[in-house]
Formats: C-alpha cells, sequence, structure tokens
C-alpha cells in the first residue's frame, strides 16, 4: 500500500511530456515517474491498444462459438480467419519482441 509521498514540482512543458509518454505507455503519469525513478524500463509499443482490442474481440467471438458448440447448435466452426488473425497479431508481436531484445 502506497502510504508515502514526495511532492514534486513540473513546469508545464515537463507536465505536458511527461502526460504524453504516460499516455503512449498506457500507464498513468504516477505510475510512469514511479517506474522512470525506480529505473524500471518503460517500453511503448505503438500498435498495442488496436491488437489488444483484437484479441478481446476474437476472445468474444470464441466464447460465443463455445457456448453455441455447447448448446449442440453446431459441431464444426470455420475458424479460419480467427485463426489468419491471431496469426498476423503474434507476427507483429515477435516484431515487437525481437526489436526490444536488441
Amino acid at each position: 500500500m502506497k502510504e508515502n509521498r514526495i511532492t514534486v514540482r513540473f513546469t508545464d512543458e515537463q507536465i505536458q511530456a511527461i502526460s504524453e509518454k504516460a499516455a503512449s505507455a498506457q500507464m498513468t503519469p504516477s505510475a510512469y515517474i514511479r517506474a522512470a525513478a525506480m529505473r524500471h524500463k518503460v517500453v511503448v509499443v505503438d500498435g498495442l491498444r488496436e491488437m489488444t482490442h483484437e484479441v478481446r474481440g476474437i476472445g468474444r467471438n470464441l466464447n460465443q462459438l463455445t457456448i453455441l458448440a455447447n448448446e449442440g447448435r453446431f459441431t464444426s466452426p470455420d475458424l479460419s480467419k480467427m485463426v489468419e488473425k491471431l496469426d498476423k497479431i503474434y507476427g507483429q508481436l515477435y516484431i515487437l519482441s525481437d526489436q526490444e531484445r536488441r
């Protein structure tokens, strides 16, 4: 539990820069500052929000298909488009992780 507080003053420009960096890292400004202060590497992945949205949609579709299959409404759905989308996302994530290792 966070019980202690440190007061730090920033210029308007610094606040703007921190807020933009935090937003691009999908973090709150406080979490971003804590991570930076503790020398944690803050990685910003362009397009991660879109990939996450796509994976969630695929998960919802898969869940709906599972329910329908368990109800006996069909036995062999065509999952080829879902597999293609997941392959594309996994490929993008592999490229990003490979770049991060360098």
